[in-house]
């Protein structure tokens, strides 16, 4: 009986540490990222129709801001939104780095999963969830 207690004891305390260790070895290579950040991001809580588009063509990544229309799964280009986008390591976190014509900047990527985003860009913190149809 009291194994047991131990057991339970145990498994409350190592619980939670595990649920956060799943979410930074969602990604750990350059390539898993891109898979995982490819598609159609959107701002929580942001009632704009801004999504942003990622892709990923011979080693290199695109990021376009895209409007939603009335039909599902079309999108319109917002001019001149493109960016080129780059991944790094830095230290133990995935960096995003932008390069548009008029610009650079980074942006750090705090969490990722298949549905969720979390990006730290100049100290401020942005979530996004991905849209699937």
């Amino acid at each position: 009986m009291f194994n047991l207690y131990r057991v339970i004891i145990l498994s409350a305390l190592l619980f939670p540490l595990n649920l956060l260790a799943q979410d930074k070895d969602c990604c750990s290579s350059e390539k898993e990222l891109e898979s995982v950040l490819s598609g159609y991001w959107k701002i929580k809580d942001d009632d704009s129709k801004s999504l942003y588009h990622y892709w990923f063509k011979n080693n290199r990544g695109n990021v376009e801001t895209v409007q939603t229309t009335g039909t599902v799964g079309q999108f319109i280009p917002v001019e001149n939104s493109h960016s080129y986008t780059y991944i790094k390591k830095v230290n133990d976190s995935f960096v995003l780095e932008y390069i548009y014509r008029y610009g650079n900047w980074t942006s750090v990527i705090k969490q990722i999963d298949e549905n969720n985003l979390v990006l730290e860009t100049n100290g401020e913190i942005t979530k996004y969830y991905k849209i699937k149809y």
